[in-house]
């Protein structure tokens, strides 16, 4: 029996322990949260932090395991330190997937790949933003070099600000107080993101859409996806022209990637804002399964334990989102009420908090009560519903 190790706990493990489950595999989870509900549905659970590599490879040096997945920011720098020195199937060499999680080091390696990039500085103290203070031209936005999720970003105005905006980056920082401060790029359009697959290091597959964010909160965590993106095939082909160079040049050669993705108003050019060595979080993958039919699930499984590549029938067509069950403030969650428009388009609704339990303000994303994955009728309806959320889902605190 084949051994599959996935690192994570929460309820986005259920669907890949399912296809594994189906495959005859034996699923080991793994995280410090007992609890966590992957562990529940897996074969066997191992109580280690997700960036604990060392020794979450020696228990794999020690244990007969055939590969090893994460869906989650945290387990991917572990994933491919294992991957790398135990010989199994990995999507990069550990470099190449550090240069990734690491702000500071992707905006270093786009520059000196020669892609398009935002002008950017890396601080580690406050004493040294001072010195360059005056220089800034603003908006500037600012960010923990190693987190994810939109957590700790802040854009910025004005000097006034600043510090408050340090203070909070820093405290998301995960190994080091250290953030990156670079020039705000004006989008032409909406924010792109989406997910790709890589194979022998070339992009054979992507399916990007559009960021919506909820302006009263922040307009810096996004609330919802929309596919098909909005841009036009020239735009689209400007980023993938920059992911496919990124790619080739930082070394990544197999499997799935997240990506953000502006196109600038000044100067028409695609910038890449975050490329992660992971299908996007919020059910994403999932949701592009639905508009394309690529299988990013069975895809990873084939490559991570098979060692073979999969041939994906894909077909984009129709509307297709999901959309975040989010408050704008911190209480108790009392109820959630859904306009019928709404839920009579809902493929999928996954709680991650039930009534009565503790919910915050979205300021992050893993500040997210829920999610729901819809399918519309036309691009307008689609859009009139990610663009007036709160005219369709009310979430009530207490």
């Amino acid at each position: 029996m084949k051994r599959l190790l996935l690192l994570g706990g929460d309820a986005t493990l259920l669907p890949i322990i399912e296809a594994a489950h189906k495959r005859g595999y034996y699923v080991i989870t793994c995280d410090y949260f007992p609890d966590n509900i992957a562990h529940k549905h897996s074969d066997e659970f191992i109580n280690y932090s997700t960036t604990d590599k060392e020794e979450i490879c020696e228990w794999v040096n020690q244990n007969n395991v055939d590969g090893v997945l994460t869906f989650t920011d945290s387990g991917v720098l572990t994933a491919a330190y294992i991957c790398e020195k135990m010989g199994l199937a990995c999507l990069g060499s550990y470099h190449t997937i550090e240069i990734m999680q690491n702000k500071d080091l992707f905006r270093q390696s786009l520059k000196e790949y020669g892609c398009n990039v935002p002008v950017f500085k890396r601080y580690s103290k406050w004493e040294e933003i001072l010195n360059d203070i005056d220089a800034f031209r603003f908006p500037v936005m600012i960010k923990p070099v190693d987190a994810a999720g939109s957590k700790g970003v802040t854009k910025v105005s004005s000097k006034d600000v600043l510090k408050d905006a340090y203070d909070y980056a820093s405290n998301f920082s995960i190994k080091r107080p250290e953030v990156i401060i670079e020039e705000f790029i004006e989008p032409a359009g909406a924010q792109i993101h989406g997910d790709c697959f890589v194979r022998d290091g070339k992009v054979i597959f992507h399916c990007f859409g559009d960021h919506h964010f909820d302006s009263s909160i922040n307009n810096l965590v996004p609330v919802s996806t929309t596919w098909p993106s909005s841009h036009s095939e020239s735009d689209i082909s400007k980023l993938v022209e920059q992911l496919q160079k990124f790619v080739t040049e930082v070394g990544f050669m197999h499997g799935c990637m997240n990506v953000e993705c502006r196109i600038s108003k000044n100067d028409g050019n695609a910038y890449l804002i975050d490329v992660g060595a992971r299908s996007g979080g919020n059910y994403t993958p999932f949701v592009i399964q639905y508009a394309s039919g690529f299988n990013f699930v069975e895809t990873m499984l084939d490559f991570s334990i098979e060692n073979k590549y999969r041939e994906e029938s894909v077909c984009k067509e129709g509307f297709y989102a999901y959309l975040v069950i989010h408050s704008k403030e911190e209480g108790t969650l009392r109820d959630i009420i859904i306009n019928p428009v709404l839920e009579m388009k809902i493929l999928e609704r996954h709680d991650y908090i039930q009534i009565g339990g503790h919910v915050r303000s979205f300021r992050g994303a893993n500040a997210a009560i829920g999610i729901l994955i819809v399918h519309f009728e036309s691009k307008e309806e689609m859009l009139n519903i990610a663009d007036n959320l709160d005219e369709y889902l009310t979430v009530i605190m207490e």
